[in-house]
This record gives structure tokens, sequence and C-alpha cells, in this order.
């Protein structure tokens, strides 16, 4: 199975080569916050929450001290098996940081007005670019 900084390196150049063709299409990039709502979903898919957050990898490690969260998830899944799952898999580890990301967002923002809330397009934008990136990681892992 490819390492660390070659599943990086692939994502990013993947994203590279999506980005040029979204241009080219005139999707998604005109506007520059979905682009980057897209973009930034796809870097915390590649670097942060990944298939292999079921082991004791690198992407893992970047967590720091706050891996701790993803313990319940190393004890529920088996890597290899549902964590590489291109769907279920991105939506599960989804789902489960999410729980974590309301309940912050939640104490963060609930004295805010309105208008300062995240639209729900971008949201679904940001996870459209964690599902690719992990599903470029799964693709990858199964090349090769």
């Amino acid at each position: 199975m490819p390492d660390y900084n070659t599943h990086r390196a692939f994502n990013y150049l993947a994203f590279l080569v999506i980005s040029v063709l979204l241009f080219k299409l005139q999707v998604v990039i005109t506007d520059i916050k979905l682009f980057l709502a897209l973009g930034i979903g796809f870097y915390i898919g590649t670097d942060f929450i990944t298939p292999d957050l079921d082991i004791e990898s690198t992407a893992i490690k970047r967590w720091g001290n706050l891996k701790v969260i993803w313990l319940p998830y190393k004890w529920l899944f088996k890597h290899g098996q549902s964590s590489h799952n291109i769907l279920y898999g991105a939506i599960v580890r989804v789902m489960y940081f999410s729980i974590i990301i309301l309940a912050v967002y939640y104490l963060l923002f609930r004295s805010l007005p309105p208008e300062a809330m995240i639209s729900s397009v971008y949201v679904f934008i940001f996870l459209i670019g964690i599902i690719i990136a992990n599903a470029l990681h799964i693709i990858l892992d199964v090349l090769f």
C-alpha cells in the first residue's frame, strides 16, 4: 500500500487536475467561496480525516494530543474493511467527527446572529471535498 506522502501527492495532483477541469467547465470554481469550501474539505479529507485513522498512521499522528478522539473509531473499525469503503467509510468518519464539531460549533456560535451562520451549501461542498479526497485515497490503495 502507498505511504502517507504518496497519498498526499496523488490527492493534491488530482485536486489540481479536478480544479482545472472545473475551471474549464465553469463549475464551482467561478464562485471563490464554493471553491474554498471544496478545497478546505479536500485538504481536511487528505491530511486529517483519512481512511487510515483506524491504525497508528501519520494521519492520526497529525492530530497530536487530539488523536484520542479517534480511539473509539479505531476500536470499532478494522483497517482495510469498512474504513476503506469509498462512500461508507468517508460518511462514517464525517458523521463521527461531526458530532464533535457540532458541539463545538454550537458552543461557539450560539450567541451569534443568524446571518453569521455558515450556509448549508458550503457545508455540503466541504463534505464533498472530504469524500473525494477519501475516495482518491482508497482508489490509490486498490491500484497499488
